[in-house]
C-alpha cells in the first residue's frame, strides 16, 4: 500500500534553516584534504515533486502520533549548489604537463593552486527502507535502514578536468551517504519542528 505525499511550496524561513543545517552537517569531521575552506549552502531548491512512500509496516496509528516502516523512492528535481575552495593542483594526474584550461581560466602547475568553486548536486535517485515517526507535538523523526542513494548527478567548475570531476563526484557520493545515516534524522526533526509550529528545544 502506498500513499501521496502532498509536497507544499516551503517558506524563505524553512528554506534558510535547511541550508543552516546543510552547511553545518556538511562541515562536520574532517574534509577531504583537497577542500581548504568552509562548506556553503549557497542555493537549495526542494523541488516539485515528492518522494514515493509504500507502507510495508505500521507500529503506532493514533490521531496525535504514526509510526511505520516504508519502501521510500524519489527521483525528483530538488537541487543544491555548494560553494568553497579547492586546492586545484595537487588533483593532477601523475606526470601531467602543467597546461592552460581556457575553460574555466585556471592554470594547472605544479604548485598549489587555491580557487573557488560552485558545486551543483541534482538528479537524485533515492531508494531504502526508512523508519517513520510522525508526531504532532514532538516533530518527525526518519531513519534509513540501509543506504539509500542509487544516482546522483555532481556538475561544478571543474566539469571540464576529468580527474577533478571524478574525484568530485566520489566525494560528493561519500559525503551524501554519511548525511543520510548520520546528519538527516536530526536535520529532518528539526526542519520539521518548524513546518509542524513547534519550539525546539535546544
Amino acid at each position: 500500500m502506498s500513499f501521496k505525499i502532498n509536497w507544499p511550496r516551503f517558506s524563505d524561513e524553512f528554506i534558510e534553516l535547511a541550508k543552516e543545517q546543510l552547511t553545518a552537517a556538511l562541515n562536520k569531521g574532517e574534509k577531504p584534504a583537497k577542500i581548504v575552506d568552509q562548506i556553503f549552502v549557497q542555493d537549495l531548491n526542494m523541488g516539485t515533486k515528492a518522494p514515493d512512500l509504500e507502507i510495508l509496516e505500521i507500529g503506532d496509528l493514533a490521531e496525535e502520533r504514526f509510526r511505520g516502516i516504508f519502501k521510500l523512492t524519489y527521483g525528483g528535481d530538488a537541487s543544491v549548489v555548494l560553494k568553497t575552495k579547492v586546492q586545484a593542483n595537487p588533483l593532477l594526474e601523475p606526470k601531467q604537463r602543467p597546461v592552460m584550461n581556457h575553460a574555466v581560466g585556471i592554470l594547472a602547475a605544479n604548485r598549489p593552486l587555491v580557487v573557488p568553486m560552485l558545486l551543483r548536486i541534482s538528479n537524485l535517485k533515492l531508494r531504502g527502507i526508512v523508519s517513520l515517526v510522525v508526531d504532532k507535538q514532538r516533530g518527525v523523526t526518519l531513519v534509513f535502514k540501509n543506504d539509500p542513494l542509487e544516482k546522483v548527478d555532481v556538475n561544478s567548475t571543474f566539469d571540464n578536468t576529468p580527474n577533478i570531476r571524478r574525484f568530485l563526484q566520489k566525494q560528493i557520493e561519500s559525503q551524501l551517504r554519511k548525511l543520510f545515516h548520520d546528519d538527516l534524522p536530526q536535520l529532518i526533526h528539526n526542519l520539521s519542528l518548524l513546518q509542524l509550529g513547534v519550539k525546539r528545544e535546544d
